[in-house]
């Protein structure tokens, strides 16, 4: 799909009410069932795990703001998800690199003498 046809679409689903959006998903996945030769399987496992939540909710008849409101929690924990792989991924990054460890911050001052009262 192209940049500007992605663009019109997202310019018009954000016109219409959620309850018409969910009737856009379900006709874009009808669609996709007939027509769709990508694998949708390609997304994370968080994201598919998402995705199904909200399907078994919308069968569940659970109003739009229901909805709406859990699936703002799952995005933010996607982000968190999100957050770790990436630190994950540096990491991994590093080790195959070889990079070593910073070392310790040297602190040249002398202790600091404090006074301990026991009562």
């Amino acid at each position: 799909m192209n940049e500007i046809l992605r663009k019109q679409i997202w310019r018009k689903l954000e016109t219409l009410p959620e309850e018409k959006v969910y009737a856009v998903l379900d006709y874009i996945e009808f669609l996709e069932s007939e027509y769709g030769s990508k694998d949708p399987s390609g997304a994370p496992a968080f994201q598919r795990f998402a995705e199904n939540f909200q399907k078994q909710m919308r069968r569940a008849r659970m109003p739009a703001s229901a909805v709406r409101e859990s699936m703002k929690v799952l995005s933010a924990t996607d982000r968190v998800f999100e957050a770790f792989r990436e630190a994950g991924k540096e990491f991994l990054a590093e080790l195959e690199q070889g990079k070593p460890e910073p070392p310790p911050e040297k602190n040249d001052d002398p202790p600091r003498e404090r006074e301990i009262v026991v009562e």
